[in-house]
């Protein structure tokens, strides 16, 4: 029998960054029409952030609005190994820039999609949600 490997990762958010979560978690639902887990809104924020130019991610990062999202509650999220391979590729290619001096962890970008979900249209969530859903049943 085989499975799709799931991972748990551990977001830590201010109260602030806990409400932005919940918010785009609903509001994806609602565009799902579906009750949907925790994990996948969290894929579909990386997956939104994948298609963001290296240089304006850089940028989003310098934020301060950013840092408000992080803090001491943690919030464990189970998600698809699609979101680790993701995440990965998008830490390496801000790595592999100039852009950036510090490695960030997956933490500080996941925080960051979460904060640019907010931004997005309706239709991108939605396409993204398709593109998160096609990747799970290739794997």
């Amino acid at each position: 029998m085989t499975g799709h490997r799931s991972r748990t990762y551990r977001l830590r958010l201010s109260e602030e960054g806990t409400d932005l979560f919940l918010a785009q978690h609903h509001r994806l639902a609602r565009i799902a029409r579906s009750f949907i887990p925790y994990g996948a809104t969290l894929g579909v924020a990386v997956m939104l952030m994948e298609k963001v130019e290296t240089g304006a991610l850089v940028a989003e990062l310098a934020m301060p609005s950013l840092k408000r999202l992080s803090g001491k509650c943690e919030h464990f999220v189970g998600a698809t190994a699609v979101l680790n391979s993701t995440t990965g590729s998008i830490l390496n290619r801000l790595a592999e820039s100039d852009l950036i001096g510090v490695r960030l962890s997956a933490g500080a970008l996941h925080n960051l999609a979460i904060a640019l979900m907010e931004s997005c249209e309706d239709h991108e969530l939605a396409n993204a949600w398709q593109r998160v859903q096609a990747r799970i049943e290739k794997k």
